[in-house]
């Protein structure tokens, strides 16, 4: 064992210089270290397709020779579109070190913390493997966007190519309602996406049944689950102007709604950074990454993220949570029931505080007030005041980038000087 750390310290000094492991404390500090890391991708590891500088560095600190990890990491992303393991296949080829999927939080993994939901007939919108993402997810009756306008072909009328004149054979009258609508992220089509929505929606999931006025629409409406309400998203450096995110898309979809019935849209759940239940899931999997290191449970979580908005503020709500207790901030969700309902390795609250780190490799930059345009706001920053959202936005510390974010940590715990 003495050797091997030899050699990898090695490795470390050649590297890093000065910076150096403290070899006396090595032994007994990853067997029973008691902090983890959640990592944002974008901008912290990635800005698009590219690697940022420092990740590849900051990752080694944290692999021993073999290149595995020897604390508890886990990459938290408002990222919809795409199942975990593509995730953790993309970041294990960037970084040279095996991710695992199990590693890798999406916008919508805290789905499967919803075991109400999973026996439902669902509505899941996306883009991408929508249906095998539901799967994953544990969902057991899925219906997607593409499966409604094959059912009901005569719904989609705003492409008058698309028009249906002969009704005699298009209507599925056994079809099964919709119970529940999922929003994995903005689908394709918005036009045709927003009417079948709609029709769902004010048919109380039976679109077989359309013979509805405007006394008769169901109301309250079917539960809905969103995941990520990010209104603007960054792409790659060579496109500085931000793009439509899922935000926008439920934009409409509440202005729609709320014009054509009078009534508000309601979120049953909201997913995503910065709420809560993402945080919670991505601590759940974190003491799973511990246990299954046979490191002690997780006692401090430090969150690295670029966003004072997302990342920064969802750190300290889920702080707050841990020392408070309480619902989710936004959507009035029952955290502890979600958490006594999934955790089984051990109690999130077994995590004592969040502590979220700023990095200015991605849209944030001590010195320069960004303009409120270009930096990505989320719909569920509505229900803060000012004051609060001012508060919840501070980081504990602000670095330059992943590495020396994860040096400062490292230092903290007396394992780099």
């Amino acid at each position: 064992m003495r050797l091997l750390f030899s050699t990898f310290a090695k490795r470390i000094n050649q590297r890093y210089g000065s910076l150096r492991y403290l070899q006396s404390s090595a032994s007994t500090t990853t067997k029973s270290s008691s902090f983890g890391f959640v990592f944002d991708i974008d901008g912290v590891i990635f800005r698009g397709r590219d690697l940022l500088p420092g990740a590849h560095e900051a990752i080694d600190l944290l692999t021993d020779e073999k290149k595995k990890f020897r604390f508890p990491v886990v990459f938290l992303t408002n990222g919809t579109h795409s199942m975990r393991i593509t995730r953790a296949q993309r970041l294990s080829e960037a970084l040279d070190v095996e991710i695992l999927p199990s590693q890798v939080v999406l916008a919508h993994s805290p789905l499967t913390m919803f075991n109400d939901f999973h026996g439902k007939h669902v509505l899941m919108v996306g883009q991408g493997p929508v249906e095998e993402i539901g799967a994953n997810m544990g969902f057991k009756k899925i219906t997607t966007l593409e499966d409604l306008g094959t059912l009901f072909p005569y719904l989609d009328c705003v492409n008058f190519k698309r028009r249906r004149h002969d009704f005699s054979t298009v209507v599925s009258t056994s079809f099964q309602p919709i119970e529940a609508i999922v929003l994995l992220g903005e689908p394709l089509k918005w036009e045709s996406a927003l009417q079948y929505l709609v029709d769902v929606l004010i048919t109380n999931g039976n679109p077989v049944e359309p013979s509805i006025t405007r006394g008769s629409i169901a109301h309250p409406h079917l539960p809905i689950i969103a995941c990520n309400l990010d209104l603007l998203w960054m792409a790659e450096a060579q496109l500085p102007l931000p793009r439509f995110g899922h935000g926008i898309f439920l934009t409409c979809l509440e202005t729609l709604y709320r014009k054509l019935t009078g009534y508000e849209l309601h979120y049953t759940a909201i997913l995503g950074k910065p709420s809560e239940v993402s945080f919670l899931h991505a601590t759940y999997c974190a003491q799973k990454v511990a246990h299954h290191l046979g490191l002690s449970p997780i006692e401090k979580l430090y969150v690295i993220g670029d966003n004072p908005e997302s990342d920064i503020l969802g750190a300290n709500l889920f702080n707050r949570y841990l020392q408070e207790g309480g619902v989710g901030r936004f959507d009035h969700s029952d955290l502890k029931h979600l958490e006594e309902e999934t955790c089984h390795y051990s109690d999130v609250k077994q995590v004592k505080e969040c502590i979220p780190f700023l990095v200015e490799s991605g849209i944030y930059n001590q010195k320069c007030e960004m303009n409120s345009f270009i930096r990505p706001v989320s719909l569920m920053l509505k229900e803060l005041k000012e004051q609060e959202r001012q508060i919840l936005r501070r980081p504990k510390h602000v670095e330059k980038n992943l590495l020396s974010a994860v040096q400062k940590i490292l230092k903290i715990h007396n394992i780099l000087k």
